[in-house]
């Protein structure tokens, strides 16, 4: 009835956009902790991205299994309650992908509110495969990008993507770290990226001398 157990891919990004079931999570502490008295066995969630805190499994249902029935016992969307785990958190449990039976038995749908996280302009880079390999895993939208220029070694560096072309594959990003030569680059600064071929290999390569204007509020 279900699915085999996930595996994590190696960049843990697929797991987003799922109906995920934990069972028996009484016996995991930090669930034990979570949803203490509330009634059930088993819980449904679904995970969506959040854009700055990553993969997030929002728990819908408590249920219990009574000879292949489903009974909820705690509707969290029903009663405007929340509670969620985080990627770190969740990622290292024992969980399934729930399949079309559970989904329907237990009448699970994704709540309206988790509208507000849908990137739709983010859409094409979270499913670019090519940039998989330079993902923090359980951030799609955090990447490394490649910095180039003719004072310093090449460099890796830590950014957020806030918005991505998919014509021209370019994007714009912020800057999460600090890098460690000076590219005249800072933290939170904004920098553009384009995909490039560079030895036969795909990059996203920062646009150093075309850094994005910061945007300048006028107060009256």
């Amino acid at each position: 009835m279900f699915n085999k157990k996930k595996q994590m891919p190696e960049t843990s990004n697929s797991i987003w956009d799922q109906f995920l079931i934990i069972k028996n999570f009484k016996q995991n502490p930090l669930l034990s902790a979570l949803l203490q008295g509330y009634e059930g066995e088993n819980l449904i969630g679904y995970t969506y991205i959040d854009h700055e805190q990553g993969i997030t499994l929002e728990i819908l249902k408590l249920f219990t299994e009574n000879n292949e029935d489903f009974i909820a016992t705690k509707d969290f969307v029903a009663d405007r309650s929340r509670a969620i785990l985080r990627f770190e958190q969740f990622s290292q449990m024992n969980f399934e992908i729930a399949n079309t039976e559970y989904i329907k038995s237990l009448e699970t749908e994704i709540p309206g509110y988790l509208k507000d996280y849908q990137r739709k302009d983010l859409e094409f880079f979270r499913t670019e495969k090519a940039y998989d390999k330079f993902r923090t895993p359980g951030f799609p939208d955090d990447i490394q990008i490649l910095l180039i220029d003719n004072k310093n070694s090449p460099e890796l560096i830590w950014a957020r993507v806030e918005s991505y072309n998919n014509e021209s594959k370019t994007g714009i990003s912020t800057l999460i770290v600090q890098p460690h030569q000076n590219f005249s680059l800072n933290k939170n600064d904004d920098l553009i990226f384009k995909l490039m071929m560079i030895n036969n290999q795909q990059y996203p390569v920062g646009i150093i001398e075309n850094k994005p204007k910061k945007k300048r509020w006028k107060f009256w």
